[in-house]
Order: C-alpha cells, then sequence, then structure tokens
C-alpha cells in the first residue's frame, strides 16, 4: 500500500515542525551558552586588566571589555530572534496544534522583558566600571588622552543603547506582523 500525496505532505510537515521545535530547543541553550561565555569573558579581562607584572602593565585590556561584552550581545541577540521568528512561524503555520498556537501567541504577548534588559545593563555596566578602573588608573593627565577616553566611552554607550533599542524594534516587529490565523 503506497503513500498518497496528501499523506507524504503531512508527514513531511510533522517532521518539519519537529525539526524545528528542535531548532528553537537547540538554539535557546546556544542563547543560554553565550550568556554564560559572555560573563566569563567580561571576569576574566577584568582580572587581566587589573594586573602589574613588574613594570608591566596590562591595563589596556580594560578597553577591550565593552568590545567583548557588545560582542556577544550580538550573538545572544541573533540567538533570540531567531527564537522569536521560530515562534512567530508556529503562531501562524496551519500545521502547528491549536494548544501550540495559544502558547506561541501568550509568549509573544508576554515576553520575558527582564532578561533583555539585564543583558543590557551588565554591559552598560561594565563598560562603565571598566571606564572607572581606566580613569583611576590612568588619572587622566592630557587633554587628548581625555577626548580619546571620553570619545571611547560615548561611542560604546550609544553603540550598547543602539543595540537595545534595535533589537526591541525587530522583536516586535515579529511579534506584530504575524496576524493570528483563526482555527475555524
Amino acid at each position: 500500500m503506497g503513500v498518497n500525496a496528501e499523506e507524504l505532505n503531512q508527514l513531511q510537515q510533522k517532521e518539519f515542525l519537529q525539526a524545528l521545535h528542535n531548532e528553537k530547543i537547540k538554539t535557546q541553550s546556544e542563547r543560554a551558552d553565550y550568556t554564560k561565555s559572555k560573563l566569563a569573558f567580561v571576569i576574566g579581562l577584568f582580572g587581566l586588566g587589573s594586573l602589574k607584572i613588574g613594570a608591566v602593565e596590562s591595563h589596556w585590556i580594560l578597553y577591550l571589555i565593552p568590545l567583548v561584552a557588545i560582542g556577544y550581545d550580538l550573538y545572544i541577540r541573533a540567538a533570540d530572534v531567531s527564537i522569536k521568528k521560530i515562534g512567530a512561524f508556529l503562531r501562524t503555520n496551519p500545521g502547528t496544534t491549536k494548544n501550540e498556537k495559544e502558547w506561541e501567541n501568550f509568549s509573544a504577548k508576554y515576553r520575558d522583558t527582564i532578561a533583555p534588559i539585564a543583558n543590557t545593563l551588565f554591559t552598560f555596566v561594565v563598560t562603565i566600571a571598566a571606564a572607572m578602573y581606566i580613569y583611576a588608573l590612568e588619572q587622566i593627565k592630557n587633554l587628548f588622552f581625555w577626548s580619546v577616553f571620553t570619545s571611547w566611552l560615548l561611542v560604546f554607550l550609544l553603540i550598547i543603547v543602539w543595540m537595545w533599542l534595535t533589537h526591541r524594534e525587530i522583536v516586535s516587529k515579529i511579534d506584530n506582523n504575524n496576524p493570528k490565523i483563526s482555527d475555524s
């Protein structure tokens, strides 16, 4: 007994949705791993930046802290957007069960706002902390260094705020551009 085209299509759709679920779970795990790695790298850079072995000072490493934190934020946000896109697809796909659609709609309506803010706030705080530590170590001796230091700090703070606003806008578009499909 052969499988007709409709049964084959349903089987393929079921397999695709299962693969999509697996991808979502994998991406959620990757996002968590990126967050843990970000914390470890930033703490490590603070530790290295505070070392002074003989005449060698390594506080210049502190300038990399915002760059590393922002780099990880890009990966974290890319994973987050991927997860949200999968959820939006599942919300609107006719092959998705009613319960799953309801869950995805509920999740989109009541998004966790603490995690994205906490991630951004952490990056913001470590940037300020690195700047304060650099300022304390350098004692800002001349106008040139002061202007470079201030520019460095301002650029990174603006990038952090811009990334947060952009991410919010992208998530909002994902949530709002996917109308609910009726189950009638």
